[in-house]
C-alpha cells in the first residue's frame, strides 16, 4: 500500500467518478483506475460498487475511508510541520570575545539579509568551552582565530590576521625606529589568556628566540588589554584589526619588532557528521566571502 495510492482513493470516494478525481489530480481516467486496482488488491478486497455512471464506495470502502482520512491528515500535518523546519530552526554559531568585535557584525548581517527566516543565537566563550560545545552537540559551527586539533572536527580557513605589537604613544619604545624581541620582552606585557590560540601563538615565537615572557596582565577579554595599553600599562599583541581605530586616532602605536611578524588564521569549524542545512550553507559562505 502505497500513500499515492491512499490519496487516489480519497480523491476518487470525494468526487464519485474516476473522471472528475482525474482532473483533480491533473492525471488520465486509466492512471486512476490502474491506482485503485491496484490498492483493492494489496488489500483483497473490493471497495467501490462501479456502474456505468459513477462509482460508489461499499461497505468495505466506507470502514476503509475512515481509517484513511486520519492517517492522511496526520501526514499532511507532518509534511507542512517539517516542510521549513530548516529554515525556522536558529542556528548555533560559537565564536571568540576577538571575532566578535572584528567580522562578527558583518557576518550576522549578510547572512540576515538572504536568510531573513533564521535566527542565529551567538555564544561567545573561549577556544577550549566552543570546543566542548560543539563537541556535545550544543553548538552547530564555531568561527575563532586558530584552529582545534581534533580529529571529529572539519576546519576551514578563513582570513590571516596580522597581530601587531601595541602600545600607548608615549611608550619607550615607539620612541624608536625599530625593536627587538629581547627589548620587547623587558616591558610590561599584556596577553590574552592561557590556552587561547593567540597566546599559544606568541609564546611559540618567543620560544623561537628562546625567550619567555611573564605578563603583568592576562585576560580574556581583547577590550581590557587594548585599554590597558592605551592607559600606558604595557604591550599587548593582538589582531591588528581590533585596534585599527585606535590606531587611526593616535590612541595606540604599533611597535615594529624585528623579525617577529606573526599572524593567526581564523577558521570556520564543525562536526564531521554535522547535517548541513541550506541556512548552515549558507552561513559559512557567508564566513568565507565576509574574509578579510
Amino acid at each position: 500500500m502505497k500513500i499515492k495510492q491512499l490519496y487516489t482513493f480519497q480523491a476518487v470516494c470525494e468526487e464519485e467518478s474516476i473522471t472528475k478525481a482525474a482532473e483533480r489530480l491533473h492525471t488520465t481516467q486509466p492512471a486512476i483506475s490502474r491506482t485503485i486496482n491496484e490498492l483493492e488488491e494489496s488489500l483483497g478486497a473490493r471497495l467501490f460498487d462501479r456502474s456505468s455512471r459513477k462509482v460508489a464506495l461499499n461497505e468495505t470502502g466506507r470502514l476503509f475511508l475512515s481509517k484513511v482520512i486520519p492517517l492522511l491528515e496526520l501526514y499532511d500535518d507532518l509534511e507542512h510541520t517539517f516542510q521549513d523546519y530548516d529554515k525556522k530552526t536558529p542556528l548555533r554559531l560559537g565564536v571568540t570575545p576577538v571575532i566578535v568585535n572584528s567580522c562578527l557584525p558583518g557576518i550576522l548581517e549578510r547572512f540576515q539579509v538572504s536568510n531573513s527566516d533564521t535566527d542565529i543565537k551567538v555564544t561567545v566563550e573561549h577556544e577550549k568551552e566552543l570546543e566542548r560545545l560543539l563537541l556535545h552537540h550544543e553548538l552547530d559551527l564555531i568561527l575563532m582565530e586558530g584552529i582545534l586539533e581534533n580529529e571529529a572536527i572539519v576546519k576551514v580557513p578563513v582570513a590571516s590576521e596580522p597581530l601587531a605589537v601595541l602600545a600607548a604613544p608615549n611608550h619607550p619604545l615607539t620612541q624608536l625606529p625599530y625593536a627587538t624581541v629581547n627589548e620587547m620582552v623587558e616591558y610590561p606585557l599584556l596577553f590574552r589568556e592561557t590556552g587561547s590560540s593567540i597566546r599559544h601563538m606568541i609564546d611559540s615565537a618567543l620560544l623561537f628566540y628562546s625567550v619567555s615572557a611573564s605578563p603583568v596582565w592576562t585576560s580574556v577579554s581583547s577590550h581590557s588589554l587594548l585599554e590597558g595599553a592605551r592607559q600606558g600599562f604595557g604591550i599587548t599583541i593582538l589582531p591588528r584589526r581590533l585596534a585599527q581605530k585606535d590606531l587611526d586616532a593616535g590612541l595606540l602605536t604599533e611597535i615594529p619588532v624585528v623579525d617577529f611578524n606573526l599572524s593567526c588564521t581564523n577558521h570556520v569549524m564543525f562536526l564531521q557528521d554535522k547535517y548541513q542545512t541550506l541556512a548552515f550553507q549558507s552561513l559559512v559562505n557567508v564566513i568565507l566571502f565576509s574574509a578579510g
